[in-house]
């Protein structure tokens, strides 16, 4: 299969300049646009023919004519969908192509994937990501029998689809064939697939912790520009292959590693978490990240995880090294990782109350006590050994940050066991259906609020889901008390990431707009519960 076919004929609602033609890595070298990028890789991966359905601002893919692609314009853009664009490029297609539709990033490990794999039709599906305009998707066993914007219309959510997918010649001309005979020019051309397939025909792949995004809006174009680009080159960047094989060489000193280690980069975003493969067995070796001495106390770490994995709520470590950091767990196949859209599934959310109810409920003593107020003078002084500057208006805020501690002492502060960087990514859901929290490296004895509080900011939460998962965790109904601690530690813990993504970026790392949103956010916040004249 050599053949791709790319739809951009859409009409942009709130610019003159289609999205996928506009550069989202200002200040480098080699800038690069969504549809620059995808072309670039169908070139490395010797894909020979490039069909780009244009409608909106035509004129401006022409370059794109130099670089062998094949353009055809859909004149009736602004009346039509999908589907009538993917119907303009049957003069081209001869075989099995790749559909491709032009607002998307992605890793491109996925287009490899696709591109190499022997089902003849094959859709992409990731866990749903929440943005409110996914085309969700429900399975059966290997193959699709749903798809829908609609949530009601589905049994169960088992994913969503990337806009990128595999299409059988077969099948693209029976499309054709029925869209001969449609009358509806909207028609999207996943609704015409489903249509024209046997269940059997709609395979799919699964792909765990893709980074990738699509482009609608300016919105979506910011968070392209400053999350999820800055979180593609990190998964992307040329990882030291020997370095990996030293330290598989220190935990498995009998194994040669030359011939049969596979790896493959898994993302991280403190760290850089890879899968190691060899003699039939899966593992994830974490190496940790820049900027993190000082930061993590590595043994305080491999004793919290001993810790709860007795307690049931983590997965076993099979290798830690305290003094670099090191570990190695097994890699759980079929394992999912949760984001902030399938975390607040009702079954999910009765779980993690569960997982807290244990965690906090436990008489176990963690090796540490987790105290953000020191912990944002520790990282403070670290920041300051780099050199670099906090935000604009930092000391200015800063002792009313620390005004809150008494506030905090007046409502009351209990220390329980507790996991501290409640992101989405750190559950994970074996293929039982079990849910494990992972990444213990800023656990420590705290407030159970701060899990709360993290948990709920971290995936934006609704209002309802952070209900139900209180009641339910308390085992009644939620007080005020209660309620402002979440927010006052919401507070503390943007200013706190904030200077750890410029300790980060000190040294090295790029995570766009991260930390100045968080600070930005710290700050409006702060205003709500704390006047200025305080």
């Amino acid at each position: 299969m050599k053949t791709a076919v790319i739809l951009a004929a859409r009409k942009e609602r709130d610019t003159t300049i289609p999205y996928p033609l506009q550069c989202y890595n200002v200040g480098e070298r080699e800038q690069e646009s969504l549809l620059h990028r995808t072309v670039s890789l169908l070139h490395e991966m010797e894909f020979e023919t490039i069909i780009v359905v244009t409608g909106f601002c035509a004129e401006l893919f022409a370059p794109f004519k130099e670089k062998g692609v094949q353009l055809v314009n859909n004149g009736r853009y602004v009346y039509t969908s999908s589907m009538a664009s993917l119907a303009l490029a049957a003069p081209y297609v001869k075989e099995d192509f790749l559909l491709i539709e032009s607002d998307v990033l992605c890793e491109k490990r996925l287009l490899k994937q696709l591109a190499t794999t022997s089902k003849k039709n094959c859709l992409t599906l990731v866990n749903e990501c929440g943005n409110g305009d996914e085309a969700l998707v429900e399975t059966d066993g290997n193959f699709v029998v749903k798809i829908s914007k609609d949530i009601h219309q589905l049994n169960r959510i088992d994913g969503e689809m990337v806009g990128i997918s595999k299409i059988s010649l077969e099948t693209y001309k029976k499309m054709l064939v029925k869209w001969e005979f449609n009358s509806n020019l909207k028609l999207n051309y996943e609704y015409l697939f489903l249509d024209c397939t046997e269940k059997y025909e709609r395979q799919y792949i699964k792909v765990a912790d893709l980074v990738w995004c699509e482009v609608d809006n300016a919105v979506d174009f910011g968070y392209l520009k400053d999350v999820f680009y800055p979180r593609l080159r990190r998964k992307e960047d040329p990882f030291d292959y020997q370095n990996i094989i030293s330290h598989m060489r220190t935990i498995f000193p009998e194994q040669d590693f030359e011939s049969t280690l596979s790896v493959e980069q898994i993302g991280g975003m403190t760290n850089r978490n890879f899968k190691i493969s060899f003699d039939g067995n899966n593992y994830v070796l974490r190496i940790p990240g820049n900027g993190t001495a000082g930061m993590v106390e590595r043994g305080n770490e491999e004793v919290n995880t001993l810790l709860t994995y007795r307690m049931g709520v983590s997965p076993e470590i099979l290798y830690f090294n305290e003094k670099n950091g090191i570990k190695l767990t097994r890699f759980i196949d079929g394992a999912e990782t949760l984001t902030p859209a399938t975390i607040q599934r009702y079954e999910h959310i009765l779980q993690i109350a569960e997982i807290f109810r244990t965690l906090h409920g436990s008489a176990v003593r963690l090796n540490n006590d987790f105290n953000v107020f020191r912990e944002i003078i520790s990282y403070e002084s670290l920041l300051d050994k780099t050199g670099v500057k906090m935000y604009d208006g930092y000391e200015k805020y800063r002792s009313r940050i620390f005004f809150l501690q008494e506030r905090l002492n007046a409502l009351g502060v209990e220390l329980r066991p507790c996991h501290n960087d409640l992101v989405a990514e750190n559950f994970i859901k074996d293929i039982r259906g079990k849910i494990y929290l992972i990444d213990w490296e800023y656990s420590g004895m705290n407030d159970p609020m701060w899990d709360f509080a993290a948990l709920f900011l971290e995936s934006n939460f609704t209002e309802t889901n952070k209900t139900l998962l209180l009641e339910h965790y308390l085992g009644g109904s939620v007080n005020d008390v209660l309620i402002e601690k979440i927010l006052i530690y919401q507070i503390l813990m943007d200013f706190l990431w904030s200077i750890w993504t410029c300790i980060k970026e000190a040294q090295g790392d790029d995570f766009g707009t991260y930390g100045i949103d968080r600070y930005n956010r710290a700050i409006s916040n702060l205003d709500r519960l704390v006047p200025p004249s305080i």
